[in-house]
């Protein structure tokens, strides 16, 4: 008995979902056709790919993460052969993956500028937290995230892309609005309204203004960018958000940006990738489209 490309299929369906169901409803198939090719791919192999535990989840085995990136590839490269030449048009779905900055700023006009190009192909993107998405690239579920700079992560390989600026910002009726030669120091006792405290952006302006102002009197905290900078809009505060996110505000006087002496901060953005795949056309040519613009 051979392997076969459904049996291959249904492993890394299975790996996604952590379900033979799940993976049968995405494949198209019975859950028992899909039950049968996952166990016959265990016996040809002669090894245990998914550990059952009661109430949880299938739970792919040391074995199975040892294989898996070898048949994701090998599956790529199949949906290359079948689409035809190299040179055809790119067509299909891409869903990619991005932090929120990321997904609500720079992503989206890139996008638009990439299907331009390729009239048939279709994105969607999907904001998460890095950490999130990092547990998605490791089960194949995302083949290219854009991500806020971020250590080394087993499996992930991460490509320097860009720099994104962070700026201080107030409402026009604010009384730092227009103060000319402003310190860190004069930002003490005022009001912020800044991302949740567990977010990367938050802690690291924490630890820039800590020394010099101590804790920030955080008034307003929010999940969401745009929450933050509609409450910087209402005369909540100082907040802290990319200059992509801010910059028609700055342009038409709805916000002002501090020029604060000493204050600099920047972060630099990278793609994050599965590590050891054969990736398909559709998503390395995007890949190439994002570094080539960046």
């Amino acid at each position: 008995m051979k392997v076969s490309i459904r049996q291959l299929q249904v492993f890394d369906a299975v790996a996604a979902t952590g379900s033979v169901t799940a993976a049968a409803n995405r494949l198209n198939m019975s859950q028992s056709a899909a039950s049968s090719a996952l166990t016959d791919l265990q016996i040809i192999l002669g090894r245990q790919l998914f550990a059952h535990a009661k109430g949880r989840p299938l739970q792919i085995t040391d074995e199975g993460k040892r294989l898996r990136s070898t048949i994701r590839s090998v599956l790529c490269t199949i949906e290359d052969i079948e689409g035809d030449r190299d040179d055809a048009p790119l067509n299909g779905q891409l869903v990619l993956g991005a932090t929120p900055m990321v997904a609500e700023t720079i992503l989206p006009q890139l996008c638009v500028g990439f299907m331009r190009n390729h009239p048939e192909v279709q994105i969607r993107v999907e904001s998460q937290s890095t950490m999130d998405l990092f547990e998605r690239l490791s089960r194949f579920e995302l083949e290219t995230a854009v991500i806020e700079n971020f250590p080394d992560v087993p499996g992930v390989e991460l490509t320097p892309w860009r720099t994104d600026e962070m700026v201080l910002i107030v409402a026009p009726d604010h009384r730092l609005a227009r103060r000319q030669g402003l310190a860190i120091g004069d930002l003490a006792g005022e009001r912020w309204c800044l991302r949740e405290a567990a977010s990367s952006e938050c802690a690291r302006l924490r630890y820039l203004m800590h020394e010099q102002i101590g804790q920030l009197r955080v008034a307003f905290e929010s999940t969401s960018n745009w929450g933050i900078r509609d409450a910087v809009v209402a005369g909540g505060g100082i907040g802290c958000l990319s200059h992509e996110v801010v910059r028609t505000d700055l342009e038409q006087g709805r916000l002002v940006q501090l020029a604060v002496s000493g204050f600099s901060y920047t972060r630099a953005l990278s793609l994050a990738r599965p590590r050891k795949i054969s990736r398909g056309r559709l998503v390395a040519a995007f890949d190439r489209y994002l570094i080539e613009n960046a």
